[in-house]
Formats: C-alpha cells, structure tokens, sequence
C-alpha cells in the first residue's frame, strides 16, 4: 500500500469519527431540548397556585381573554360527547379559579369516563374549593375505589378532613394510607405537621390540594 494512500485512509478514518461525533451531540441536544410528546396531561390532577401566584400545569397552554374561553365553550358545543375537550375547558376554568364553572364540565367528562380516577379528583378539588367539603370527601373517595393507589386522592382527603372538617381523626387514617403506599412521598412531612396542629387546637392549617 502506497504512503499516500495510507495517509488519506487514516485522514478519512479521522474525519468519519468527528462528524459521528458531531451528530451525535446534536442529536443528544435536541432530545434534550424537545418537549416531552405524549405525556398524558391527567396523569397529575389539579394543582391550584397560592394566592398571588400563577402558573399552569403542564401541556396547559396560558388562556388569557374570555374570547378563548368561549372559543374553547365551541369546540365543546360542536363535540359535546368529547371527555378530552370537555377536561380541557374544565381544566381551564379551574385554572381561572373558576371553580363553580368547571363543575359541570368535570361531571360531563367523568360520566364519559366514569373510570378516569384523575377527573373524579379534579371534580372532587373543584367541589372543595365551592364550599362542598362533603362532597370533595365523597368524590375522593370514588377516585381511590378506582384506583386504590391514588396518590393525589389521599393527599387531598387529608387536606380536606382538616380545612374543610377539622376531622384529624379522617385525615390521620387518610395519611396512613398514603404512608403505605408511598412512603417516601414529600409532602408527607408537612401533612403530619399539619395533623399535629390540627390535633392542639381548632386551627385550619392551610395547604394545597392536587
């Protein structure tokens, strides 16, 4: 083999490697910088923000007038049988702590999908937060005999028992269940604080539900 064509094998051999090299960074890069496609929006029920905060969950995109609210109430009207769009307007008006309007959606979506644990609880939050502690109690409760494990079911059933309640004993065993089955949950600690409190006196420890 000549010298030269030596020369030029390993020279071509070199610049093969870098331009793999360069691929693949870029495509490394990419993956990481895409949003995740596919991920299932329900797979976390709703998380309302604190007062003065904003913010929505993901795959949610901002609604800023109420001229997409009723563009959304449309799209509703023209598939009235579609559970996703009617989550969506549900998940919107929530999102506007339009809690009173988002009722009827959740309850039209649910009663397409009577065993979707995520909306059972989204319709349990949003009866919370109008002033229907009993009922949000109930609704919990049909989430977790969907779905035993529901985390975000028993997180909430503690919550509510306290503010809504002031029912420690309730929201004691509901967080015994939640230690059960995940025992390394972080909010675990808060909510034992918040039972401790709750356990001293008539106070209404405050928290978030999912």
């Amino acid at each position: 083999m000549k010298k030269e064509s030596l020369v030029t094998g390993m020279i071509c051999l070199i610049l093969g490697g870098l331009i793999g090299y360069i691929i693949g960074i870029q495509t490394t890069w990419k993956q990481m910088t895409e949003p995740v496609q596919g991920r299932n929006s329900r797979q976390e029920s709703r998380l309302p923000q604190p007062p003065g905060q904003t913010g929505l969950p993901g795959g949610h995109p901002t609604i800023t007038t109420q001229a997409d609210f009723e563009n959304l109430k449309k799209a509703v009207e023209s598939a009235p049988n579609n559970p996703v769009l009617l989550t969506e307007l549900a998940n919107k008006l929530y999102d506007a702590s339009r809690h009173e309007e988002a009722i009827p959606y959740y309850r039209r979506a649910l009663a397409l999908e009577p065993n979707n644990a995520d909306i059972s609880t989204d319709l349990g939050t949003a009866l919370f937060y109008t002033g229907k502690p009993d009922e949000a109690i109930a609704q919990f409760n049909r989430s977790l005999q969907l779905d035993p494990h529901h985390i975000q079911s028993l997180h909430n059933l503690v919550i509510v028992n306290l503010q809504g309640k002031k029912d420690v004993q309730g929201a004691s065993e509901a967080l015994k269940r939640l230690i059960s089955i995940d025992p390394s949950n972080p909010s675990i600690s808060t909510l034992q604080t918040m039972i401790a409190q709750g356990s001293k006196s008539n106070a209404n420890p405050r928290q978030s539900l999912f």
